[in-house]
């Protein structure tokens, strides 16, 4: 082509373009024309339009396709993001071009002739404030190349695309908010102002919706707090933020007929949009306003309380085990000391009847029996610490030898990544059992050729330790398991380490959290400073 063709090619392009630019009130409208022009001048006979899906932003979904069949549309519906020609682009914001498809051989040239494609091109569409990003593709089965011409006149339709999504996004986002505000002010300028009134002000987080699709009428502040929003986000981003949230998929519906006054009531666990696990109970009413019927859910947040009755539930639990420790535990060490040195007396003397491997097994299970009443006076609660104000990376680095012979024998890895902390106070021998329970732990964990490693840092004004692994995880219902006395999966388990852990951290005024998952696990021991 001559450069006055290419400049006539991009005119009339864009001539026909512009009016449905202009006039689409859908993506599927503007998408269509788009489709409809681009494909009569350049020979086009498909077009595939994906975006992140909001839930689960590592996979993209179809939502507007030309020139494929219902059953591959279908197929091709939702697709992990790593292993698409849409999801490269999206992740480099750089278009993808490729030519004379039959010929390619990498991955993505594979599926392009799977689809019986001889020429490709897909660009990004990456809106202004950078939220829920595009990748728009054009394929044809009829011819190999693209001229320069027409992927300048693509790459320039994408680009103006931009701005036609935005004024679709911002008159939807309009017509939304009206519809949402008309409803609001009706509710408010009824006979319901002094309801109101208590409603927004309550500390309880409350909500009001409609009974069909549950759009919210009015939220009070305690609510968008318990979510983790502003009232902002809320009226901005009401698709992402709020209709997808698990909590508001968990209210439940009163029946029609109901003559239960309070409502119905209902336990649910869901995490906000600030990452933290919330434990609530949800109760439901109807409610008549102007003869519409509206539901209003009251919520009590429980989160606190249930934290406290694991804490407490977890150190009565410790404080049992640690009074009998007390009693008994010196009691049963000493007649099996007397025990054991009989016993290696005779395995040296060798005037026996008994095999020497069998007097070996009988002092290697005493020694195990000894390190159970071990870990059970650590838990005894009048088990004096010796605080002294120490750097827990001097102490790591002091232990590091230990640990590596413990880890060799199995043939795993151990490495350290420690950064500068502050000094707390500690009773070393404590802590050095701490790291060491949580290592031979990990170790156990792991398969060949495993690894464990020890960091630090400061966060805030605490000293954090992690110990991570890359086993495969603890599976959900022992997590909540694995902190109580005697409770083990394996096979010579005490089920005493984990517990010993928990109590001298307590003991210092440090908490433990961890987590986990098919990748592996790791334990956060935070320390305070001062």
């Amino acid at each position: 082509m001559n450069p006055e063709t290419d400049l006539d090619l991009k005119y009339h392009v864009l001539t026909d373009l512009l009016p449905g630019m202009l006039s689409s009130e859908t993506p599927a409208q503007l998408l269509t024309h788009v489709f409809d022009c681009v494909s009569k001048y350049f020979s086009l006979d498909l077009l595939l339009n994906y975006w992140v899906e909001e839930r689960f932003p590592y996979r993209l979904q179809l939502i507007h396709h030309r020139g494929v069949t219902e059953a591959e549309a279908e197929a091709l519906l939702s697709l992990d993001q790593g292993q698409t020609i849409c999801g490269t682009v999206i992740k480099s914001k750089s278009p993808y071009i490729c030519e004379r498809v039959q010929e390619t051989t990498d991955f993505h040239g594979r599926i392009l002739r799977q689809m019986g494609l001889r020429r490709y091109a897909c660009f990004p569409i990456v809106l202004l404030d950078e939220s829920r990003p595009f990748a728009l593709g054009f394929g044809s089965r009829t011819s190999d190349t693209f001229e320069p011409a027409e992927l300048e006149t693509l790459h320039l339709i994408a680009s103006q695309l931009v701005h036609a999504f935005e004024r679709i996004g911002r008159i939807q986002n309009l017509e939304r908010q009206n519809a949402v505000l008309a409803e609001t002010n009706r509710f408010l300028s009824s006979s319901e102002n002094r309801f109101a009134t208590i409603f927004a002000a309550s500390p309880h987080p409350m909500l009001i919706t409609t009974l069909e699709g549950r759009e919210i009428i009015e939220a009070n502040d305690a609510f968008l707090l318990l979510l983790g929003i502003t009232r902002r986000d809320m009226e901005m981003r009401y698709g992402e933020l709020i209709r997808g949230n698990e909590l508001m998929l968990q209210i439940p519906e009163p029946e029609e007929d109901s003559s239960v006054p309070e409502g119905i009531s209902r336990e649910v666990t869901f995490t906000n949009h600030a990452g933290e696990q919330k434990v609530c109970i949800l109760r439901t009413v109807r409610l008549d306003f102007n003869g519409e019927l509206l539901l209003l859910t009251m919520i009590s947040d429980l989160t606190e309380h249930k934290q406290y009755e694991h804490e407490l539930q977890r150190l009565s639990q410790l404080h049992l085990v640690g009074e009998v420790a007390a009693g008994i535990g010196h009691e049963v060490r000493n007649p099996m000391t007397t025990v054991r040195g009989f016993l290696q007396l005779m395995l040296m003397q060798g005037k026996n009847t008994l095999e020497p491997a069998y007097l070996q097994v009988m002092i290697e299970e005493l020694d195990r029996a000894n390190q159970i009443i071990t870990e059970f006076l650590s838990l005894a609660k009048d088990h004096m610490v010796q605080l002294k104000r120490e750097n827990l990376n001097d102490l790591i680095r002091k232990i590091k030898p230990l640990i590596e012979a413990d880890a060799s024998v199995t043939g795993k890895m151990i490495t350290t990544h420690l950064t500068p902390v502050d000094s707390i106070e500690m009773d070393s021998k404590q802590i050095t059992q701490l790291i060491l329970n949580f290592v031979r732990n990990a170790l156990e964990a792991t398969d060949d050729n495993g690894w464990i490693q020890l960091k630090t840092y400061m966060q805030e004004d605490c000293a954090v330790l992690v110990i991570e692994d890359n086993g495969p995880g603890i599976p959900p219902d022992v997590v909540e398991q694995i902190w109580k006395p005697f409770y083990t999966t394996k096979e010579n388990g005490s089920g005493l380490g984990l517990a010993v852990c928990f109590s001298i951290a307590n003991k210092h005024g440090a908490t433990i959290d961890l987590s986990t998952g098919k990748e592996g696990t790791a334990f956060y021991v935070r320390f305070k400073t001062s």
